[in-house]
Order: C-alpha cells, then structure tokens, then sequence
C-alpha cells in the first residue's frame, strides 16, 4: 500500500496527502447508506423472527454483507480502512437492533399471554433486553456475528496490487 492514496484509508506517516492539495471526500454518505441498509436488515430479522418464531443466523451474516456493500456503493466504488470501519459498526448495529426486536417480540407475546403490555421501545423492554444479553447472544449467535464483521470488513477492504512476475528465462 505504499504510496496508495485511496481517499478514504487512513494516511500512512511519511506519505499523508496534504488536505490542502487532496481534500477528503465526506464520508456521510456511506455512512448513511451502511446504516440504514444495516437496520432495514436488522429490522427484516426481527419480523422473520416474529412470523417464523425461529431466528435464523445466517440473516446477521447478510447484515454484514448489506452494511458493506452499502459502504462502496455509496462512496462511488471507493475502499479503505475508514470505510471498513464504517462497515463494521454499522453491521454490529444491525445485529443489535435484530436482537433487540427478535427479543421484544417474544417478550412481547409472552407478556400478552399473562395479560400484560410491554412497549416495544419502553424503557422496561430496553432494562430487560440489557439485563439478558447473556441470553439473548449465545455462542451460536457470536460465530454469526463474527462471520458479519469479517463480511464487512472484507467488502470495502483495499486490495492490495498484484505485482505480475517476471517469466522465467527460456533454458
């Protein structure tokens, strides 16, 4: 990467553009993008959950694909360490709004059955979801939010160039 100015990576000591010759592009809108595309994710899994009383993995996987690919499309095909990051978190907000509904929904059913309410974002449900993340993320659930961050870490990665080898001399 030496050398390599993707606009959005952090700058490497001896070689950082100077702001007033290379000004930065904003990074609002990747921000954005990966945000809403991670909680309209999270959201989705929470109403799967809901309709088919099972949590399906996999979906907090997609969560880390969606904050992703948001992130280069919405920078215009750029990459870079900040854009990774921007991924990252994104995708673990997803996940935790996920979470949070998938939890609230079954409170939310159980509650009704013993004739009670509880608000969907009241503070009780929030009290209650902190009080058992022991719970509500099991080993299973970090193996799939592992493999979310690495997805959105990966996507918006810069690739390093492929220096072509030289042909080895004919005998």
């Amino acid at each position: 990467m030496e050398g390599h100015d993707d606009h959005y990576g952090l700058p490497e000591a001896a070689t950082a553009p100077s702001p007033l010759r290379q000004p930065t592009r904003s990074l609002l809108a990747p921000l954005g993008a990966a945000l809403v595309a991670a909680i309209v994710g999270g959201v989705l899994w929470g109403l799967i959950v809901k309709l088919s009383e099972y949590e399906i993995g996999i979906v907090a996987w997609a969560i880390g694909f969606l904050a992703g690919t948001a992130v280069v499309f919405a920078s215009g095909g750029a990459k870079g360490q900040r854009l990774q990051v921007i991924a990252i978190v994104a995708a673990l907000v997803g996940i935790l709004v996920g979470k949070y509904l998938s939890f609230a929904f079954a409170l939310q059913e159980e509650a009704e059955s013993l004739g009670a309410s509880i608000g969907l974002a009241s503070g009780e449900m929030r009290t209650l979801f902190r009080e058992n993340l022991d719970q509500v993320f099991g080993l299973f659930d970090l193996l799939w939010v592992a493999f979310a961050v690495y997805t959105a870490w990966k996507i918006p990665r810069l690739e390093e160039p492929v220096e072509p080898t030289a042909a080895p001399p004919a005998p």
